[in-house]
């Protein structure tokens, strides 16, 4: 999977999740034929993590909000 997320001091309160929490939360919530592609952190969020999710078995890409 191409991961990138939003490099952050180790103190910031808002902190990314990993590649393979992400894996597991699609596999959850769109089933586990489900293969992420890429994730990639989209900026501007205060205090929830936004991700733009690529996956085969998806028609196209979905966004992925975590709080």
């Amino acid at each position: 999977m191409d991961f990138r997320p939003i490099a952050r001091d180790s103190h910031a309160f808002q902190q990314s999740v990993t590649a393979a929490e992400i894996e597991a939360i699609s596999r959850r919530a769109f089933g586990s034929r489900i293969r992420v592609t890429s994730a990639v952190e989209l900026a501007g969020g205060m205090y929830n993590n936004t991700y733009r999710i690529t996956a085969e078995g998806l028609e196209r890409p979905v966004i992925l909000r975590i709080a």
